[in-house]
């Protein structure tokens, strides 16, 4: 085979498969995910404030029996929607205020999953009126659903680091 019919056939070969490829660039996908789970993040914790019988909550977490959760208080690791819906019904009644939220964040979306760290802090009323403020180190799992929206499925908090 001759030197240009070789060429001729990698251009052809390359520009056939650039014409199969999307019109639409990968990243709008991304820049629309990344828009998701921060919108999620956001739900997440102005869910966190409300005081209710877990229902604010129950709309930003998937139903599944796989979430997790590993709150600060938490003695055992939280583990399906079940006893998470629970978890919220009894923990929202031990605080008059509860306010989070999450700075330094760092989101990464992978397919169907994304995580999301960041410094997690905040205020505290409890029913019997001491306070306290939130210093944590958190990471969050969020699953986007079949219907394009992301929702939580895991929480996790530590101590947060010493500055």
């Amino acid at each position: 085979m001759h030197r240009r019919s070789a060429s001729t056939l990698v251009v052809v070969g390359l520009a056939s498969v650039f014409a199969l490829l999307p019109l639409t660039p990968a990243c709008a996908d991304d820049a629309a995910d990344m828009a998701g789970v921060k919108a999620a993040s956001d739900a997440f914790y102005t869910a966190l404030a409300v005081l209710d019988d877990g229902a604010a909550m129950s709309k930003v977490w998937a139903h599944t029996p796989y979430v997790t959760f590993v709150g600060p208080r938490s003695q055992k690791i939280i583990v399906g929607w079940d006893d998470l819906a629970k978890y919220w019904a009894k923990s929202n009644g031990l605080f008059k205020v509860r306010t989070a939220k999450l700075d330094d964040d760092h989101i990464h979306v992978s397919g169907a999953l994304a995580w999301e760290v960041g410094h997690e802090s905040g205020d505290t009323v409890m029913a019997d009126g001491t306070t306290g403020k939130s210093d944590w180190v958190t990471t969050n799992v969020f699953e986007k659903q079949a219907d394009g929206t992301w929702l939580s499925v895991s929480h996790h908090v530590q101590p947060g680091a010493k500055k």
